[in-house]
């Protein structure tokens, strides 16, 4: 299969995006199981779980996948003719692109919100833990911009073309974007105090 090189260019930034999006939810699942009680659990029974090496894989996956996600622009910048001479100044500044100005405006508030939640995670010792924790609740509001982002902007930056389920990375956020719902309802679900029966 063999694209010509502006639809390559895009090709290769939505799949970087999607990509570093897939790491984000991973490490995001990843933080609300490891705050759950089946998680401590596991951790009293399988001492060589304990300390900070669920924590390391946590901010790990979640630095390559930011990094992943804040790079997945850059091509788009070599593809003028196809996205109306997109520039820096324009990815940086949210609602200020010539095409697709919602969906691009999106995906630079998800950019700050992204940079936001990744200083005050290498903050983290030095910050109250209830500012962190406020800041950290910024990864819901990332990955909700991230994946509308994704799903509504044009593959192809064709004008008016909001979703193409024939496009299979569309798809592929679809499932993504049900797995970064479902666990934050399980989340909340399971902190529900337990009916006691008498």
């Amino acid at each position: 299969m063999s694209f010509p090189p502006e639809q390559a260019l895009l090709w290769s930034a939505r799949m970087i995006g999607i990509f570093g999006l897939s790491l984000l939810i991973f490490s995001s699942v990843g933080g609300v199981v490891m705050s759950s009680r089946f998680t401590r659990r596991v951790a009293e029974r399988f001492p060589k779980l304990k300390g900070n090496r669920i924590f390391t894989y946590h901010r790990r996956f979640a630095l390559i996948g930011a990094a992943f996600f804040l790079f997945h622009p850059v091509p788009m910048l070599f593809a003028p003719k196809t996205t109306g001479g997109l520039s820096l100044r324009q990815v940086l500044t949210p609602f200020t692109a010539e095409r697709q100005t919602l969906f691009v405006g999106l995906g630079t508030l998800a950019f700050y919100v992204l940079v936001v939640t990744i200083v005050s995670s290498l903050l983290m010792k030095r910050m109250k833990y209830s500012y962190w924790r406020t800041l950290h609740y910024g990864t819901y509001l990332l990955l909700g911009l991230g994946l509308a982002h994704g799903l509504f902007i044009s593959g192809e930056y064709k004008s008016g073309e909001l979703f193409d389920p024939r496009e299979p990375e569309k798809i592929v956020l679809l499932i993504l974007a049900a797995i970064a719902i479902c666990f934050p309802i399980w989340r909340l679900v399971a902190k529900l105090p337990k009916k006691t029966t008498v």
